[in-house]
């Protein structure tokens, strides 16, 4: 049995989601009760008839060149362990949720304390260094910290993805930490600074997995390399536009990973100093369902697809 959701109009003229479990027979309508009684909720083919023609002839759903209904890749209940999506029922709110956050609430405690404080001590700097184009350049031992301790808490965020996603290494490298970003879409996140509205918004993870060369696509991931390991000629690459970065892409990880009111907080001083100004777009057939009483009646991580490992 496979699933699929069709997306309609409803008479308002608003755009809704239902959830169909589909064979070659039958068309069963899911998260109601006794779908078989009821109208429009469940449909079986002729014998000599696949059920897509016993759909098209039975219901007005197929418009001349449109397709109502997307095959989920997900069944209901399954979700990624670490990775926020939309569920169907509001399959537009982006970044939406994970499931799990009900296990991780220590794992998401501590991040949240980190983060707080790295958002923090960027804070005070620009007390000292106000934050322009021009002053972006800035650097000096303060930044340069900062920048190697974010840097060291987004690898933290992305190890811990990956080892939940049952992902397995003596020793990660970006080679691996770069599979995250079409898995969770951390290219498509843009962030902006209320505290700071003349500046624009940072999206630190744009451009990654393009060239092959995974370590050099993110700047500020280059830069902290470069003055961890080589502060006596390499200390001017630390930037204050790369700790800004680097600070940002820790608070898209957290919200990456467990949507925004979990990952920041329902009301905190994370909420207020970073705005998600762009946010993932999902199709359907990649959303999460609710479960709907199907399979074991509750949410069940699942391994994500990496391939090869």
């Amino acid at each position: 049995m496979t699933y699929y959701i069709r997306r309609f109009l409803t008479q308002s003229g608003s755009s809704s989601t239902q959830v169909w479990k589909i064979d070659d027979c039958t068309a069963v309508r899911v998260g109601i009760a006794n779908p078989e009684g009821g109208p429009g909720t469940y449909f079986r083919a002729e014998l000599s008839e696949s059920i897509w023609d016993a759909l098209r002839r039975m219901t007005p759903w197929f418009e001349p060149g449109e397709y109502p209904f997307q095959k989920t890749v997900l069944k209901p209940g399954e979700y990624y362990a670490r990775m926020a999506r939309p569920i169907d029922q509001h399959p537009h709110e982006a970044p939406g949720w994970s499931p799990g956050t009900q296990h991780e609430a220590d794992v998401m405690a501590i991040a949240r304390g980190q983060l707080t404080a790295l958002m923090r001590q960027l804070d005070r700097i620009c007390q000292t260094v106000h934050p322009t184009q021009a002053t972006f350049a800035a650097f000096g031992h303060d930044i340069r910290n900062l920048l190697i301790l974010a840097c060291t808490e987004v690898e933290s965020h992305w190890r811990g993805v990956l080892i939940a996603n049952g992902v397995t290494r003596d020793r990660f490298s970006t080679n691996d930490y770069v599979k995250l970003c079409a898995a969770m879409r951390l290219d498509s996140y843009a962030v902006s600074f209320p505290s700071y509205p003349w500046l624009a918004p940072v999206s630190p993870f744009a451009g990654w997995g393009t060239t092959g060369k995974p370590s050099q696509e993110l700047g500020w991931y280059g830069a902290y390399n470069a003055v961890k390991h080589n502060r006596e000629t390499e200390f001017e690459r630390g930037t204050l536009e790369q700790a800004f970065a680097a600070v940002t892409a820790c608070a898209i990880m957290m919200v990456a990973e467990y949507g925004i009111p979990a990952g920041l907080g329902q009301s905190s001083e994370l909420r207020t100093f970073f705005n998600f100004s762009a946010t993932p777009t999902w199709p359907l057939s990649e959303v999460y369902i609710y479960p709907y009483g199907e399979g074991h009646g509750d949410w069940t991580a699942v391994i994500y697809p990496f391939g090869p490992k």
